[in-house]
């Protein structure tokens, strides 16, 4: 009797933890994955089948797979199906709009430009940041990209002369002698010959870098590409991580993609803050990104103060924003202008005749004098 009566409560306990737990499970892997799917559709919306906890991940990284084995046709610019092979697949099968689930959580794509203007533009508030993986702030950090409200509205106040006109108006010098600089690299690397292999995903990786570092960081060259080649094994590990399925409270376990990521995470962080240090020891900040971030470190007012990791935050979102588009959009245009040679002329004096006639720091004239 007295085992009984030791055994009963702790079932009961049991029992009130467990019960709750599994419900709201199956809460979560099932019921609602079903009744927005059924909601849905009865407005015209369909998706990819979902499955329990996958969602759509699997498919995706199957299809992802499929399409890097795939070779790209020269002639054509449809990348599409390459780069976003599940979107292109689920576009034919369901429409321009439709539901697919990245594990448990929904998520609408919508292609139609008007609707997605009419969505954005709206003052109703039915677009919020949504709530994201914890990888995505070891890649980015939590800056303006991610954050929303008052904190918002503060760091856009604070970042805001950083952009202004006129500066960026200054910045056109520096961003001409980094390409410069990275054109005379070239002619070296030739020893005068008139064909040379460049591995332009390598170089205009290195050339953003560059011009981010010397231009918003006011960092060298060595600081520059040092935290970019962080950042870029970073984002390695990132998109690795993104066709797995999340578990909260994994991202505190020491497994081997974790102890990777924390460990980049601290070389990247290092990286910053002997950026910030270096420039700290200055007399004056100067009026870049960085300048202006620094003298919100030791302003007064709350509502124009920035703690130093809102700093480092900040400085990683835009190093990795703007390295990565802008790297990948030179490539692009290099690849199109090499297809297209007869662009090339257009282009070249496009470029010549505006520069010179808004004579913008002699950039033109500094490309003829070096063709």
């Amino acid at each position: 009797m007295e085992l009984s009566s030791t055994i009963n409560p702790l079932a009961l306990v049991l029992l009130l933890f467990v019960v709750p737990k599994i419900w709201q499970a199956c809460l979560v892997l099932v019921w609602r994955p079903l009744m927005l799917s059924r909601r849905f559709k009865k407005q015209g919306i369909s998706g990819p089948k979902y499955e329990i906890l996958y969602g759509n991940l699997s498919e995706m990284k199957k299809m992802r797979k499929e399409a890097n084995l795939r070779v790209l046709d020269t002639k054509s610019n449809d990348i599409f199906p390459r780069v976003f092979p599940h979107y292109h697949q689920w576009m034919s099968q369901y429409g321009e709009t439709f539901l697919y689930w990245n594990g448990t959580k929904p998520t609408l794509y919508i292609s139609e430009p008007e609707l997605a203007k009419q969505i954005l533009s709206s003052k109703f508030g039915f677009t919020i940041i949504p709530v994201k993986r914890p990888e995505v702030f070891i890649l980015f950090g939590k800056g303006l990209s991610f954050i929303e409200g008052d904190d918002w509205a503060r760091h856009r106040r604070i970042l805001n002369p950083a952009f202004s006109m006129d500066r960026l108006k200054a910045l056109t010098k520096p961003m001409v002698e980094c390409t410069l600089r990275i054109f005379q690299e070239w002619r070296k690397q030739s020893n005068g010959e008139v064909v040379m292999k460049v591995d332009l995903e390598k170089e205009f990786h290195r050339l953003t870098a560059d011009i981010i570092a010397t231009t918003a960081f006011g960092s060298s060259y060595a600081e520059g590409i040092e935290l970019c080649r962080s950042q870029t094994e970073l984002e390695k590990y990132y998109i690795t991580s993104l066709t797995k399925v999340f578990i909260p409270g994994t991202q505190y376990l020491p497994t081997p993609t974790n102890l990777k990521l924390w460990e980049l995470d601290k070389k990247v962080k290092n990286s910053i803050k002997r950026i910030i240090d270096s420039r700290s020891k200055c007399e004056t900040y100067g009026d870049d990104l960085l300048g202006v971030m620094l003298q919100a470190a030791k302003s007064n007012e709350h509502g124009r103060k920035m703690r130093i990791d809102e700093i480092i935050d900040e400085c990683k979102n835009f190093y990795y924003s703007g390295q990565g588009t802008t790297s990948i959009l030179l490539i692009w245009t290099m690849m199109l202008l090499s297809l297209h040679q007869d662009w090339q002329e257009k282009l070249r004096e496009e470029v010549f005749n505006e520069c010179d006639e808004h004579g913008v720091n002699g950039v033109a004239s500094s490309v003829r004098t070096r063709d």
